[in-house]
């Protein structure tokens, strides 16, 4: 990745940066895989399944220090030419709004009838995209 970034020049364009989310957490110099803190924004404990969809703020990421809170290398491009992408933003807010809802309640119901072509299994799980 460095030698694609020096080949492009971008330390002289200093262009914004627009990807898939595995690939900013790869420019960001964070730990591939399952880990701990995977977000590049905030320390989110992806290990602490009793405070996911109640614990509503989490504490942000102020620093990008190799070899703590899974950063394994120095960032290849600053954090703020960082755009996140929309669409993983929209359908990972739709799958956890969905994740978050009563599965018998008129809001589940509703999502039923306006999906006819999801099945409820994947409905329940979120997910909206895909075959």
């Amino acid at each position: 990745m460095k030698y694609l970034l020096k080949s492009l020049q971008y330390s002289q364009h200093k262009w914004k940066i627009c990807g898939d989310l595995k690939m900013i957490s790869i420019l960001l110099g964070l730990q591939a895989g399952y880990t701990k803190h995977p977000c590049f924004l905030c320390l989110w404990d992806s290990r602490a399944d009793d405070r996911h969809y109640t614990q509503i703020s989490w504490l942000p990421r102020t620093s990008f220090t190799p070899g703590f809170k899974n950063v394994k290398f120095a960032y290849l491009v600053d954090p703020q030419n960082i755009l996140l992408p929309p669409l993983h933003i929209k359908l990972g807010l739709m799958k956890n709004y969905t994740k978050a809802l009563d599965k018998d309640g008129p809001t589940f119901k509703f999502l039923q009838m306006k999906f006819p072509r999801i099945s409820e299994a994947k409905l329940r799980a979120g997910v909206f995209d895909g075959p």
